[in-house]
């Protein structure tokens, strides 16, 4: 496998980022100090041929933009222990995240921009970052595409709502603490959940097929960037598909925080599985995160599922959506990802075993 250097991952994963957060402007990597290191801008992708001149022009604007919040932080905070700060100009909203030791990742989005909406993908965007600068990332696992979540109503986070200063100033320190989140994953049988799991906790994909039978449980657990000492925990309730389980299978829905409903792009009836399996948890769950999850698109010659009618659905139930390809590691991990960090910062309670009446 070709080693690309590290300047071409970063310029990669930057530009990926700015093409599918609409409301991106910049990124820009400084060191503690506040050494710029590296950078990029929507007007960079929008124009490949961009004259060096007007580039360092446009850098020269946001520069000035953030030169004061740079030294606020430089000067009054020690990078290892900021997290993320927030501030606000008239146009932009600027988010400072630490991508490992010494290094900090300031994102530029438009002010329009519903903050909470972005920040998910800002803590996966500087965990890339970082991994790409310690060296430790790996192309076989890992990709420098950007998955579009898009967010439904059900998950709009409260994070920076109730937590923005009149100043336009906004910091969550680090903190040690481990969240751990009931995660199910529903849909018919054979549409790959099972798989979708087995490429986010063991990183690698099986084309041997063996149908869940009951339930099978799993857990995994993960840092969040920046947050060294804050850990994500995942206990993944995966639910057998076949028919003859529906008698027991709301035994295993109880205390659930969130919902994967999955189908196969390439088989119309399973898509009309997983809104029934939608229905049927949205009765008795009620309003936590569910994610419409569109899987195997890597057969598209065979799907019949378009994306529009994936995403149309979503957005009529409020809920989010995404296309996977656990076959390619298309938007597996990542999706977990910014689905617990969603989770983290909204400040959801922890998962409690529910204890049964016989």
């Amino acid at each position: 496998m070709e080693v690309l250097p590290k300047e071409r991952l970063l310029k990669t994963l930057m530009r990926n980022f700015i093409e599918t957060i609409d409301g991106t402007e910049a990124i820009m990597i400084y060191t503690s100090e506040g050494f710029l290191i590296n950078k990029y801008t929507r007007a960079e992708m929008l124009n490949d041929g961009l004259d060096s001149s007007d580039a360092e022009e446009i850098y020269g604007a946001f520069a000035s933009l953030v030169e004061p919040s740079i030294k606020k932080i430089t000067s009054e905070y020690k990078i290892g222990e900021l997290g993320l700060m927030t501030f606000e100009s008239p146009d932009h909203h600027l988010i400072f995240l630490e991508a490992g030791p010494g290094t900090l990742v300031l994102v530029i989005s438009d002010y329009n921009i519903v903050i909470n909406t972005i920040l998910p993908y800002c803590y996966l965007l500087v965990e890339k970052i970082a991994q790409i600068l310690e060296g430790s990332f790996d192309l076989q696992y890992n990709t420098l595409t950007v998955p579009k979540l898009e967010i439904g109503a059900d998950f709009d986070g409260d994070l920076m709502s109730k937590s923005l200063k009149e100043a336009g100033e906004f910091h969550i320190e680090r903190s040690k603490k481990e969240k751990v989140f009931k995660l199910i994953i529903l849909g018919d049988q054979e549409v790959g959940k099972t798989t979708l799991v087995t490429r986010f906790i063991k990183k690698k994909y099986s084309a041997d097929y063996r149908p869940t039978l009951g339930i099978s449980i799993t857990t995994n657990k993960y840092n969040i960037q920046g947050f060294k000492d804050s850990k994500i925990r995942f206990l993944i309730y995966d639910l057998a598909g076949q028919d003859f389980f529906k008698r027991v299978r709301h035994i295993y829905y109880a205390e659930a925080q969130a919902a994967f409903c999955v189908y196969d792009v390439t088989r119309k009836d399973t898509f009309e599985g997983a809104l029934k399996w939608y229905a049927d948890a949205k009765g008795e769950l009620g309003d936590i995160p569910f994610v419409l999850i569109g899987n195997k698109i890597d057969l598209e010659d065979q799907r019949q599922v378009t994306t529009d009618e994936g995403r149309d659905k979503a957005q009529e139930l409020k809920c989010s959506f995404i296309e996977t390809s656990a076959k390619e590691n298309i938007n597996v991990q990542d999706t977990f990802k910014i689905l617990g960090i969603g989770l983290f910062f909204k400040e959801i309670p922890d998962y409690k075993e529910p204890v049964f009446l016989l």
